[in-house]
């Protein structure tokens, strides 16, 4: 498995169900701090900001040298239930394509952000490259 499909598996593993939808969901807390453990590692700076309790948005920057335009990636963190799945949170992959609540919406969006700002810390860009984790997209958009 390569690095950014193993991203993509650790992040559907991690129960993220917006409790807005769905009670007793998990919300944001445990991605945003494992998305921020991982920005961290690759490099940039990281920030929190707690929305709702227990609900944080995460915000990654790739600081540049300076004299360059900032570019922002922005994705959501919380899924919505899983009524009716059977181990949503066991990523499958079959026939090349992987299986998991928020596998496409939008886990996979997240990785690929992630290594991408991971990259453009490694590059040394003159202008800053910022990854927004926000909550709550799929209810009311308070991230």
């Amino acid at each position: 498995m390569d690095s950014v499909t193993q991203l993509l598996s650790d992040l559907v593993a991690i129960t993220s169900i917006n409790p807005d939808l769905s009670p007793g969901g998990a919300g944001e807390g445990e991605i945003a701090r494992f998305i921020g453990s991982w920005l961290e590692r690759a490099g940039l700076e990281v920030l929190y900001h707690e929305v709702r309790p227990g609900r944080p948005n995460v915000v990654g920057i790739a600081g540049g040298s300076g004299g360059g335009k900032t570019l922002m990636f922005n994705g959501h963190i919380d899924t919505v239930g899983v009524d009716g799945m059977q181990r949503p949170f066991d990523p499958v992959i079959r026939e090349g394509r992987l299986y998991g609540r928020g596998g496409f919406d939008m886990k996979a969006g997240l990785a690929a952000v992630m290594v991408a700002a991971q990259q453009a810390r490694q590059r040394g860009l003159r202008g800053d490259v910022i990854v927004a984790g926000v909550i709550d997209e799929e209810y009311a958009g308070l991230g």
